[in-house]
């Protein structure tokens, strides 16, 4: 599997480790380009230049860094199949989760895949989690990206907006 990950701090060079260790083929970028030329030394990795990251023949795009990373202009650019990473509010506008979806590139959204965090957070401002009752919710994840991108091919609708009808539907809203 071909990754390429933008951003490669504490997150996104922790999952080049992990992705490095199962074999994975990476290409790395990060606005400080020594940091990205340091870790693609030690996985055996490409570094490329911050702004050649999204232009990458890859299967899966990580982005670990910038929010709103995904425009219009950048995802007419995107050559991966797959969009999946670290980084807060990946869209810089509702629709270009519908644009995603158009051109057949399966999105993980960011608050789904990233929920680890407010999960435990969540539960201990409720006083409602312990460690156990964290790690269960947080195993459940991979369980309910796989319910939003079911969801989404049966309705046609982009995993993002199905990502959000879930949410409110959880919440109550």
């Amino acid at each position: 599997v071909r990754v390429a990950i933008q951003g490669v701090g504490s997150v996104g060079g922790g999952l080049a480790r992990l992705l490095a260790k199962d074999g994975a083929v990476l290409t790395l970028a990060d606005v400080d380009e020594g940091r990205a030329q340091a870790l693609a030394g030690e996985l055996g990795a490409t570094a490329v230049p911050a702004e050649a990251i999204l232009t990458t023949d890859t299967d899966i795009f990580s982005p670990n860094a910038l929010g709103a990373i995904l425009t219009e202009m950048s995802i007419a650019a995107l050559k991966a199949k797959v969009v999946a990473g670290g980084a807060n509010n990946q869209l810089s506008v509702r629709e270009d989760g519908a644009r995603l979806h158009a051109r057949g590139i399966l999105y993980a959204p960011d608050y789904v895949i990233n929920a680890g965090g407010i999960i435990n957070v969540g539960l201990e401002y409720l006083g409602q989690g312990d460690e156990a009752e964290v790690k269960a919710r947080i195993a459940r994840i991979p369980e309910r990206l796989i319910q939003v991108w079911d969801e989404s091919d049966r309705s046609g609708e982009p995993s993002s907006d199905v990502a959000d009808s879930i949410a409110k539907r959880l919440i109550g809203r």
